[in-house]
């Protein structure tokens, strides 16, 4: 994925916004920031929480893996700040809500649809990811979105192991991204 395609989605699918140069204080709260550092020569993705300052940093050596996770984080960010789903998202609660409101959705292994919002799980890498098809029903890459599946954390400072995974962000942007395709709000190219 490139910026410009990065910029389509966060504009489209109205993701918190991005800056794409190195960080100061002065732009702002609430916020990503994506620039490459000379001094170390990776990719920053850095988001900017209340009063300019930085909540998360992460450092890649491709600008790809950057904006993924940006991304990610975006839709990670969007999803605990929603206002638009008040509960849990289980696989039930986006199936109930999938079945209200009449989105048209590939869910999991269903065979591939055009113009359509998609979930899937590569069980292989771990990582569901959200997708949406064009005209032919084809996946359009750069349109996809991975989030991670288990991920095992040791909280050191409770001597506490927690396992969680992201099912439930790919799920939040399966529903955000159907309602916008049923709204007519997002393009396929």
């Amino acid at each position: 994925m490139i910026r410009e395609q990065a910029e389509l989605i966060i504009e489209e699918e109205k993701l918190i916004y991005v800056t794409w140069r190195d960080y100061d204080n002065t732009s702002g709260e609430y916020h990503f920031t994506i620039w490459f550092n000379s001094n170390n020569n990776k990719y920053e993705t850095i988001y900017i929480g209340e009063r300019g300052g930085i909540e998360d940093e992460y450092s890649f050596d491709s600008e790809k893996e950057a904006i993924d996770k940006m991304l990610q984080e975006n839709y990670r960010h969007k999803c605990y700040n929603r206002k638009d789903i008040k509960e849990n998202i289980t696989k039930e609660a986006a199936l109930r809500i999938i079945k209200e409101e009449k989105l048209e959705v590939i869910w999991y292994d269903e065979a591939l649809k055009p113009l359509c919002a998609g979930i899937k799980h590569d069980k292989q890498r771990d990582k569901y990811i959200s997708f949406i098809t064009n005209a032919k029903a084809e996946i359009i890459e750069y349109r996809s979105i991975e989030f991670d599946g288990e991920v095992v954390v040791f909280l050191e400072k409770y001597n506490y192991t927690s396992t969680y995974n992201d099912e439930f962000l790919a799920l939040y942007a399966l529903i955000n991204r159907a309602r916008m395709i049923k709204q007519n709000r997002i393009s396929f190219v």
